[in-house]
């Protein structure tokens, strides 16, 4: 064989060339047969390598290791150093090289000396990491912070400012990345318990959160808000989740409350997901594009903005099924010592803000001849002919955050304009959440009694005022209500009922003239031509959801009633969610045929009972889901469910954004149209679906029991015998029970 690198080469060296070159060749093939693999590890990695045979001896070579960990210097087996082969004076051979060892595995290290020498720089770079991390989430916090200061010092605390959404369903979150289909995503909003000034300290809301109706609308105008939220949310969760301050049995109090999404650990990186998510959403949400005119300024300053009061309050609108006694999370309005408003749950009600000034307060209050008891935080004042002196005691104590429950005032006096400052307090600035007058005599300038309350008791809660007057007329009565309906500013929702003004219903004409704030009215009771036509005949009419109970069951109150809502203009929403559900084929049909066409009336809640096959009923009903959008939340009761009126179901919890709440008590529906309607709900186009054995009246009254259970500390309104409504409530539902059957 020759080569043409040897042609240039004597004859000599020729012959010896063409002798050693066939050897070298023959030894190259032998040494690559005979080559085996070493398995070598670093650290985590494990690789194979080439051995190598040296001299007869088969051997892993150092440099081979290096070129994959250039940073190794020992090799170890069984955790001890092998030395490198060596001549017999010990100086190592080149290349260093140890001998391979076959089926087991050869641990590559590093110096101590090098480790140590790069340690320092590694610990350096582990230091500055973390301090930016640092910086970064203490400048986030900061930011929080600063904003969470201008929502303090807002001037209107009508709702909890702090919430954040979240998609209803794991399904949903892909949904959201897709600019066509987050609008539709089933979103629910979680409030937040402001129970420390540190955002990393607050929790979630003891309240399974609620849906959200009219997404795209709710995103767009809260977007510059949940920005800030959001990223209260992100802290909380990166802390250490959304955590539950340990509070003896007021933790499990929470716990138990709390939706279980957050409690249990391993679904902590699917919120962290989904709150990225919805992060990610706001962004490409620009607020400001749905405002003709906004300039590129305007755009930019809506970004992580606070709200004001005015469209907080609005944000009720776009919750289903807000509970009946409109308390948010079930959060309570609290006024600290520093006269902020915020909004805590009820375990952290008593916690927060205690200072040395609440027993001065408390000695104060007593010395006037009133009682606290720091158990119940309940006040009470008999007897008492309340000055001036006294009134500016109790506004300063109020509004600096003197924690009082309930407030009973039983045969006192008070002169007009300090009843206008205390009211003024009660109302709109303490924690006062009933306040319970009997016998009290109002003064004029003068000294002599203009009028005398002789019993009134009104619950706060959140935006919500109700007011009874324990089924009994007298003309101290109404002024007192007027005077509270005057005095109004951050109530919406106004609970009455009809009975209190039987026969004086051009009264409750002129207390309603008074109000300015109220948009949300529910009456029970409403069973006379008179009553309707103070609810839809006001000069000052801004009502736009309107909620009847125990109403409507004479048939002339029903005609009219259909008539009244023809003239209405402001009305967005009717609830007609009665106990024993609406039976009359007629009233339904007429009421669906008004709505329909109806310019102002979105939103239709009803219950209905006795829909039969081919009945009037079901005829009207599956016209108006297939062909409406009205009917947003349904109750059916003692009725069976044909598979044509399960189809129409089907189609408007399909096809009907306003269409989501879907309930069943007592009625005879097939299993196969259960799954369809089930279906409907895990995909999220039903937010709520209930199928209930018993009847409606039956499980609300076994709610009201577990509330009752769970020691859920409320304010219940009394009768004249001094027995709850709660009573009057169970006594009406049996007894309607029993006419039916």
């Amino acid at each position: 064989m020759a080569l043409p690198c040897f042609c240039t080469l004597d004859c000599n060296w020729g012959k010896v060339a063409l002798i050693i070159l066939p050897m070298t060749i023959r030894f190259m093939a032998q040494s690559t047969d005979s080559r085996r693999i070493q398995t070598v590890k670093f650290r985590d990695h494990t690789v194979e390598i080439h051995t190598v045979i040296i001299n007869g001896i088969e051997c892993l070579r150092l440099r081979d290791v290096q070129i994959k960990f250039p940073a190794v210097q020992v090799l170890s087996i069984d955790k001890i150093h092998q030395a490198f082969i060596h001549d017999e004076h010990g100086n190592d051979l080149e290349p260093l090289r140890i001998v391979a060892c076959i089926g087991q595995v050869v641990e590559a290290e590093e110096s101590l000396e090098s480790f140590d020498n790069d340690f320092p720089s590694d610990l350096d770079e582990i230091k500055v990491t973390f301090k930016c991390t640092d910086i970064n989430v203490q400048e986030i916090i900061r930011q929080i912070t600063n904003a969470m200061t201008q929502m303090y010092e807002l001037h209107e605390y009508t709702t909890p400012c702090y919430f954040f959404i979240l998609p209803a369903k794991h399904s949903d979150m892909m949904l959201i990345d897709t600019v066509e289909s987050w609008r539709h995503t089933h979103y629910k909003l979680y409030f937040l318990c402001e129970c420390s000034r540190d955002p990393k300290e607050m929790h979630v809301a003891p309240h399974e959160g609620y849906s959200i109706k009219k997404a795209r609308d709710f995103v767009v105008k809260y977007a510059p808000h949940l920005r800030i939220t959001i990223q209260i949310a992100q802290v909380l969760l990166s802390v250490g989740g959304l955590v539950i301050p340990q509070l003896g049995n007021a933790a499990k109090f929470i716990n138990n409350a709390v939706p279980s999404r957050f409690q249990d650990p391993q679904y902590y990186e699917d919120i962290q997901q989904q709150l990225e998510m919805v992060d990610n959403l706001l962004n490409k949400v620009d607020n400001q594009q749905y405002r003709a005119g906004a300039s590129v300024v305007g755009r930019h300053q809506s970004r992580g903005t606070a709200l004001q009061g005015a469209e907080l309050r609005e944000i009720q609108t776009y919750l289903e099924r807000v509970d009946d006694k409109r308390s948010l999370g079930n959060l309570y309005r609290k006024v600290t010592a520093d006269g902020h408003v915020r909004w805590v749950c009820l375990q952290h009600y008593d916690n927060i803000s205690y200072n040395n000034e609440m027993s001065k307060y408390i000695k104060e209050f007593e010395a006037m001849g009133g009682k606290f008891n720091s158990n119940t935080n309940e006040a009470s004042i008999s007897q008492v002919n309340i000055t001036s002196k006294n009134v500016e005691m109790m506004c300063k104590a109020l509004g600096k955050g003197f924690n009082i429950v309930k407030l009973i005032c039983r045969e006192c006096s008070i002169d007009e304009d300090d009843l206008e400052k205390l009211l003024d307090i009660i109302i709109n600035r303490s924690s006062i959440r009933c306040l319970n007058m009997g016998s009290i005599r109002v003064r004029n300038f003068f000294g002599i009694t203009m009028y005398t309350c002789q019993e009134m008791i009104a619950e706060f809660n959140n935006q919500s005022l109700k007011v009874r007057f324990s089924n009994t007329y007298y003309d101290g009565n109404t002024l007192m209500f007027t005077r509270f309906l005057f005095q109004n500013k951050i109530h919406k929702n106004l609970d009455l009922s009809a009975t209190d003004f039987l026969w004086h219903e051009s009264d409750l004409r002129r207390c309603m003239e008074f109000n300015a704030v109220v948009t949300r009215l529910a009456l029970e009771y409403t069973n006379n031509v008179s009553i309707l036509n103070v609810i839809f005949y006001l000069k000052t009419n801004a009502l736009q959801q309107l909620k009847l109970t125990h109403s409507l069951y004479e048939s002339s109150t029903l005609s009219h009633f259909c008539e009244m809502l023809k003239k209405t203009k402001t009305l967005i929403e009717l609830d007609l969610m009665d106990y024993t559900g609406f039976e009359d084929e007629d009233f339904i049909n007429t009421l669906l045929e008004i709505l329909k066409e109806h310019k102002s009336i979105k939103y239709l809640n009803i219950h209905i009972t006795n829909v039969q096959p081919s009945n009037q009923k079901e005829v009207d009903l599956m016209k108006s889901l297939q062909n409406d959008e009205l009917i947003s939340h349904l109750c059916i009761s003692s009725s069976v469910i044909s598979s044509e009126f399960a189809e129409a179901l089907l189609h408007a919890g399909a096809k009907r954004d306003t269409f989501t709440y879907l309930e069943f008590y007592n009625c005879q529906v097939e299993d196969d149209d259960k799954a369809k309607l089930q279906s409907l709900y895990e995909n999220g186009s039903l937010h709520q679906l209930n199928f209930y054995e018993a009847p409606r009246w039956y499980v609300l009254l076994d709610e009201t029991n577990g509330w009752v259970n769970i020691g859920k500390r409320s304010s219940s309104i009394s009768t004249g015998n001094g027995s709850p409504n709660f009573v009057q409530l169970v006594t009406l539902l049996l007894r309607e029970d029993l006419e039916q059957n």
